[in-house]
This record gives C-alpha cells, sequence and structure tokens, in this order.
C-alpha cells in the first residue's frame, strides 16, 4: 500500500501498529480531513479486504440518537463506503469506512481516498460545522 501512495505523492506517518495515516486537503475548501488506511487486511476465500476510513466523531459518550440516524439514512446514498459506530478502548467512534480490495490501483485508491474523505467531511461539517478531524 505504501508503494501506492507514494506513487499519488501523498505524504503519510505510519502509526505503531502500521495503520497509515495522512490528512487530505478538501478542494475548493480550507478543510482538511484525517484518513487511515489498515495494514492489517482480512481475507473472504480468495478476497482480500483493507479498510480506508476516517473518523468523525470519538467519545466516552454514545452518540446522540439523531447523529446515528442522520448517517444510517446517509448510507442509502453511498455507492461505496458506510457508516460504523465502533466501540473500542471505552471510546464510541463513528466512522465512514470504505472495505476494497487490498490490491487496488493507486488511481482506484486516489478515487476511494476521495469519496471517504469527501464523506466524512461533509457529514462532520453538516453535525458539527467543526473541522476537527
Amino acid at each position: 500500500m505504501i508503494d501506492r501512495l507514494t506513487v499519488l505523492k501523498y505524504q503519510y506517518e505510519v502509526e505503531p501498529d502500521g495503520t497509515i495515516k495522512f490528512i487530505l486537503p478538501i478542494s475548493k475548501s480550507k478543510r482538511s480531513q484525517t484518513l487511515y488506511i489498515r495494514s492489517v487486511t482480512d481475507w473472504y476465500d480468495q478476497l482480500e479486504i483493507r479498510e480506508i476510513y476516517s473518523v468523525i466523531y470519538k467519545s466516552d459518550k454514545r452518540p446522540p440518537e439523531y447523529m446515528l440516524a442522520k448517517v444510517l439514512f446517509d448510507n442509502s446514498r453511498k455507492k461505496l463506503g458506510a457508516w460504523e459506530l465502533i466501540y473500542e478502548d471505552a471510546q464510541y467512534h463513528i466512522l465512514f469506512n470504505a472495505k476494497v480490495t487490498a490490491n487496488e490501483s493507486p488511481q482506484n485508491i486516489k478515487s476511494i481516498i476521495d469519496i471517504v474523505g469527501a464523506a466524512a467531511d461533509g457529514m462532520e461539517q453538516e453535525l458539527f460545522i467543526s473541522d476537527n478531524w
């Protein structure tokens, strides 16, 4: 995966668990979105899957119902990726996650990154107005 990000000229850092983290500038605005690419992949028969995701909410408090309903309704409009609610390390996380084949081409990776970044930033702006992620 790192070789494909290098081809795309993305600047990134690798976290201790191997997850790739980088900040995607959102075009036509001064906003940006933090994205993550899991280094660990999952297998389904012969299909290797990798996750590319962006977090918009992290708290020890469960997200309010209106927020959960908003992202759930938004899922119906998505062609690639979906909103997820995860509870991990005593924290609730709302994230937009695209689960794609692990060997995507650099051009497809760029498209997936753009889709995930735009979805997450759009929802973050709609729910919070801020640009924290």
